[in-house]
């Protein structure tokens, strides 16, 4: 007798063992889910990262193009002015040096001129060499007026031009600045481009990994609990249908794919959209076997209903309930939030039989 209850107790302790290890799997199971949706999230800003990084240097190479083009129109009108420059500079020297030839030859217009003034002082005569000298010192004068007036223009057609090409040589530099300021851009984004690939790559390679590893641990589960010698669950709520755990619109749908990087992953569950604090309730008795953050699921409750299905409530911004509390059926639990890899106030909700998971919305009530 004694010996057949010592038999009992070491089956019963090796079934509530194998339980365990069962319970085990099935948590470190969601863990490696939960991992991969928060990876595949990261996979997802890297690849927006990515675009937006490539659609940056698409515009900036743009923009140094057309910098490299106002180049060489700035450097070819500078080489025009600078032409015009030198030929008017060329003009105003021999300006001036017909201007200094005629001052000389109107002095001595006006020495002979003086000299005969002063020969034919005291005789009442008017020599003809005066008069011819007069005539010259005035034809030279209108010459010589002529000539200022060209200077004058030379020198102001100089200033313009001058100006011109201070104009030209300020916005050729402007260009030239901007070019250096694309070009370091260019190398910048460049090389943050190439982190990125490198990151995609990696994320690529940690996705394809814990995707084998949850199938691996799925198939696990699964044979373990072919091989657990429990009694079959039950598989029967405390009513017909099961409520449901807040009221809201459908955001993501049970076996909605997500592709990227040229992998996808597959929604283990419903995302229901509802306002920030919403009353999140039990969909049925059980008990509460998780209460806590954990990864992508942020804020979540995992109730065991002690008939072969568990429920899971994530991204809730407040958790009620605790460890190893009993939960009646539409008892509130949390209220929902947008923690973990909520991308917006929602509240994720799975249900799980015999730890796969299933499309829930069968189950609720209508």
């Amino acid at each position: 007798m004694r010996k057949t209850l010592i038999m009992m107790i070491l089956i019963m302790s090796g079934i509530v063992l194998f339980a365990d290890e069962i319970d085990d799997r099935v948590r470190e199971l969601q863990r490696l889910k939960t991992e991969l949706e928060s990876t595949e999230n990261k996979a997802r800003q890297t690849v927006a990262k990515k675009k937006s990084t490539q659609n940056e240097i698409q515009r900036t190479s743009s923009l140094k193009r057309i910098t490299e083009q106002n180049q060489k129109k700035y450097q070819s009108e500078q080489k025009t002015v600078r032409d015009s420059l030198s030929r008017v500079q060329r003009q105003i020297t021999i300006a001036n040096e017909r201007l200094e030839h005629l001052h000389g030859v109107q002095n001595d217009q006006l020495n002979i001129l003086l000299r005969v003034d002063l020969s034919y002082k005291n005789q009442d005569i008017s020599h003809r060499d005066h008069r011819y000298l007069k005539e010259l010192i005035q034809l030279n004068r209108r010459s010589m007026d002529v000539l200022g007036g060209y200077k004058v223009a030379l020198e102001q057609a100089q200033n313009v031009t001058r100006n011109q090409a201070a104009r030209i040589s300020y916005s050729l530099r402007t260009e030239k600045q901007k070019n250096t300021k694309y070009n370091k851009q260019i190398r910048n984004l460049t090389n943050q481009n190439q982190k990125l690939s490198s990151e995609e790559k990696t994320l690529q390679a940690s996705i394809a990994k814990l995707k084998q590893n949850a199938a691996e641990l799925e198939n696990l589960i699964n044979r373990l609990m072919a091989e657990s010698g429990k009694e079959p669950s039950s598989y029967e709520f405390t009513k017909a249908r099961i409520l449901w755990p807040v009221r809201g619109q459908i955001i993501r749908n049970f076996g909605q794919e997500t592709r990227s990087y040229n992998t996808s992953v597959v929604s283990n569950g419903v995302d229901i959209a509802v306002r920030e604090g919403t009353k999140v309730v039990a969909v049925d008795s059980g008990e509460v076997v998780f209460s806590d953050r954990y990864g992508g699921q942020g804020k979540m409750v995992i109730i065991d209903h002690k008939n072969g299905f568990f429920s899971l409530y994530g991204f809730n911004s407040d958790l009620v309930v605790n460890r190893g509390d009993t939960v009646s059926r539409g008892q509130m639990i949390a209220r929902s939030g947008m923690t973990g890899s909520a991308t917006q106030a929602s509240l994720h909700f799975e249900l799980r039989k015999d730890g796969a998971a299933i499309n829930p919305l069968p189950y609720f009530e209508r």
